[in-house]
């Protein structure tokens, strides 16, 4: 896949000799060399700059873009339990604002339906509707109604149904984002529910148009991975007496394929074998040589 450098100023080659340590030297088109302070990146100045190519601006608007859509969620229960201010349609990182775009979403009755669904089917509650009041302050506080009438407000809801209506938020708000990272995706959520926690991401990267990076540790979530996800899975480890953490795809390993016929991934990951795998398939194989800056990019970029 061919490279595309919008600006340089660091590789070994090419690059502009910086003079300043208040200044960054960039290499724009080819030859055109111009100075941006240091203190503020040097993608977000190019949008405005004056006399910046136009290819040059359009590549950076279409970078800076991108990386405003990735969200980190560290959720935590005590933000998503906190009543937020009506109007609000983003979900904070912790999970600020959870009740206001609660509301949003229901405002669509098809995604509002769509959620109550994925409510029933993900936690013990029978919810048939979600009701959002104020509270003295003019703030927003859901409530989750059951079947039998019987309301349970956010503030005193589980931390596991705290967070899955946060998953839901996020991915089915189209304000909050497209590409997510989620760490500990499972944490929270029953084992026998974890297949529809799988669901939901795949239907979501399906219908949403976003993209979904987890962590997790637990195997009972491995085991539900179905043959596409497995395509998309990495271990992460660190070698013994090694100071850095390797990541690998797991169907890479050797014999991985062969061994999934009879055993799940949840099982191959706690009796250890992914590791040993990788552990002993790194010493059988030569390191790759170092990939140098200058081959980083391409040969006729700036």
């Amino acid at each position: 896949m061919q490279r595309l450098s919008l600006f340089t100023s660091h590789f070994r080659s090419k690059a502009p000799k910086q003079r300043n340590p208040h200044e960054l030297r960039v290499r724009l088109s080819k030859s055109k060399i111009i100075d941006l302070p240091s203190q503020t990146p040097a993608l977000t100045q190019l949008l405005h700059r004056r006399g910046v190519p136009e290819d040059v601006r359009a590549g950076c608007a279409e970078i800076a873009d991108a990386l405003s859509s990735i969200r980190f969620l560290d959720l935590h229960p005590d933000a998503m339990r906190e009543p937020s201010p009506p109007g609000v349609t983003i979900l904070g990182d912790r999970g600020e604002n959870l009740s206001s775009v609660l509301q949003a979403i229901s405002r669509d009755p098809a995604r509002k339906e769509a959620l109550l669904g994925w409510v029933r089917a993900l936690t013990p509650m029978d919810v048939t509707e979600l009701v959002f009041k104020l509270d003295h302050r003019g703030k927003v506080m859901v409530y989750l109604v059951e079947a039998d009438g019987v309301e349970t407000s956010a503030e005193s809801a589980s931390d596991g149904t705290l967070r899955f209506l946060a998953l839901a938020a996020a991915l089915h708000s189209p304000d909050t984002g497209k590409l997510f990272f989620f760490e500990e995706l499972d944490n929270g959520i029953h084992p026998t529910r974890m297949h529809l926690l799988l669901q939901l991401v795949r239907q979501a990267c399906k219908t949403q148009g976003v993209q979904v990076i987890a962590t997790t540790h637990n195997p009972a979530l491995l085991a539900f991975l179905d043959a596409e996800d497995r395509e998309h899975a990495v271990l992460t480890y660190r070698p013994e007496g090694s100071k850095h953490t390797k990541v690998r795809r797991i169907m890479s390993l050797p014999g991985v394929a062969e061994v999934l016929q009879t055993q799940d991934l949840g099982r191959l990951l706690t009796t250890g074998w992914l590791e040993d795998a990788a552990v002993f398939s790194d010493a059988d194989e030569p390191a790759p040589p170092p990939l140098s800056m200058d081959e980083a990019v391409d040969e006729d970029a700036p």
